[in-house]
C-alpha cells in the first residue's frame, strides 16, 4: 500500500517536542485534500493523539472530501483516531493498535485557599467537567455514527480507555476491515516502536507490549484500567524524570525558580508563605519602573546603533567617492603622459624642482586617508 499522506506526531501541531518529530495540523490536511479534490486518497495515520479542535477540523476535512482511505498502523490513539471517522473506509494493520478515551484538561493548581477561594475552585473545575462531557458526548457521536451504536455505549467505551486490537476495533464498528499485508506490519511496528520509545521510555515510563499478542496483564486489570505494577512503575519514572516535584517541601523549588526572576527584575526580600510568594505594592512598582528602564536602555541603544550606521554609510560613500576621483585623476594623468610633447624636456628658463617627489593620484588619496 502506497500512503499519500501520513498524520504522525502530534495533532495540532507543526512540530511535536515530546518525540522529536514533526506534527499534523489541520491546515497541512486541508491544503493536501485541496491538491486531490475528486480524487481517492489513502492517507495512513499512527499518532498518540493532540488537540481536540485540531482532530475535529482534520475529521470535517476528510468528511468533505469525500473519498478519503485512512489506515491505521502503529499504536493511535485519541485524537488520531476519531478525526479518521470521517473517512469513506477505515482499515487496521493486523498487529496494530488503537485507543479511545475521555477528553482531558490541563490542571495546575499550586497554593493554599480559603473557603471562599476553595468555593471558587469547585465551580470552576464543575465547568471544566462539563466542558469536557460536552466533548466527550461529541467525540463519541463521531464513533457512533461509523458503528450505529448508541452515544451511551461509545462513551462507555471510552471510559474504558483499554487499547484495542484490530479485532477488537473491528468488532466495536470502529472500522471496516484488517489488513494482513507483512510489508504494511513491517512499517507499523516501526512507528509503534517509535511512539512507545519516544514517549514512554524517554521518561521512564514502561512500555506497552510489542506485540498484541503478548499478555496485557501487566498493563491493564480485566477491567481495562492500569494495573498496580504499570502505575508504580509509572510514579517510579516521574519521580526519577521530575524529581523536583517529590523533593521535601522545605526545599521550596517554587521559592528558588522566583528568587532568579525577582533577581533579574532587580527585587529583593519577597515572602514566601505556605507555598505562595507575596509581593508588596512598592515591589511591584519597582519591576514595573525596572521593565521600563530596560526598555529605554533597548530603545536607546537601538537609535545609537542606527547613527552609527547611518555615519558608516556616510563615511563609506566618501571613500567611495573619493577612490573614483583617484582614479579619473589616475586616468587624466595616464592620457596626459600619452600626448604629443609629453616627454620633451621642460623648457629654457623654467626652473624643476630635482629634489620634488613624483605626486601620484594615490599619493594624494594616502595622504587624504592620513588626515
Amino acid at each position: 500500500m502506497e500512503y499519500q499522506f501520513i498524520i504522525s506526531g502530534e495533532v495540532g501541531v507543526a512540530f511535536d517536542w515530546w518525540t522529536g518529530q514533526r506534527g499534523t495540523t489541520a491546515n497541512q490536511v486541508k491544503n493536501f485534500l485541496d491538491a486531490h479534490k475528486d480524487e481517492d486518497v489513502h492517507i495512513a495515520v499512527c499518532s498518540p493523539g493532540g488537540y481536540v479542535d485540531a482532530g475535529l477540523q482534520i475529521y470535517q476535512h476528510i468528511k468533505n472530501h469525500g473519498r478519503v482511505h485512512c489506515h491505521i498502523i502503529g499504536m493511535t490513539a485519541s485524537a488520531a483516531t476519531f478525526l479518521t471517522m470521517g473517512a469513506k473506509e477505515v482499515d487496521m494493520v493486523d498487529g496494530s493498535l488503537m485507543l479511545i478515551h475521555n477528553a482531558s484538561t490541563e490542571v495546575w493548581e499550586w497554593q493554599m485557599a480559603n473557603k471562599e477561594q476553595l468555593d471558587q475552585l469547585i465551580a470552576f473545575f464543575q465547568k471544566e467537567r462539563k466542558d469536557l462531557d460536552t466533548i466527550d458526548r461529541v467525540i463519541a457521536s463521531l464513533y457512533a455514527k461509523r458503528n450505529g451504536k448508541s452515544v451511551e455505549d461509545c462513551m462507555e467505551k471510552m471510559t474504558a480507555a483499554a487499547w484495542l486490537s484490530p479485532q477488537d476495533a473491528l468488532d466495536f464498528g470502529l472500522i471496516d476491515s484488517i489488513v494482513d499485508d507483512d510489508d504494511v506490519k513491517k512499517k507499523s511496528n516501526r512507528l509503534r516502536t517509535t511512539f512507545s520509545n519516544s514517549i514512554f521510555k524517554d521518561f521512564g515510563l514502561p512500555s506497552l507490549p510489542a506485540d498484541t499478542t503478548e499478555d496485557l496483564s501487566a498493563v491493564v486489570d480485566q477491567e481495562g484500567n492500569p494495573a498496580e505494577g504499570f502505575l508504580q512503575k509509572v510514579t517510579a519514572g516521574i519521580k526519577k524524570r521530575l524529581p523536583k516535584l517529590f523533593t521535601d517541601e522545605s526545599t521550596n523549588p517554587m521559592k528558588k525558580i522566583f528568587t532568579c526572576l525577582c533577581a533579574l527584575l532587580a527585587v529583593q526580600d519577597f515572602e514566601v508563605t505556605d507555598g505562595k510568594v507575596t509581593l508588596t505594592e512598592d515591589q511591584t512598582g519597582k519591576i514595573e519602573e525596572h521593565v521600563a528602564q530596560l526598555e529605554k536602555d533597548l530603545n536607546d541603544a537601538n537609535a545609537a546603533k542606527k547613527a552609527a550606521e547611518d555615519a558608516q554609510a556616510d563615511l563609506q560613500a566618501k571613500l567611495d567617492k573619493a577612490l573614483k576621483d583617484v582614479q579619473e585623476r589616475d586616468q587624466q594623468i595616464a592620457n596626459l603622459k600619452k600626448a604629443p610633447g609629453a616627454e620633451d624636456k621642460v623648457p629654457a628658463g623654467e626652473h624643476v624642482d630635482e629634489g620634488a617627489g613624483e605626486i601620484t593620484a594615490q599619493s594624494m588619496l594616502n595622504e587624504i586617508k592620513d588626515m
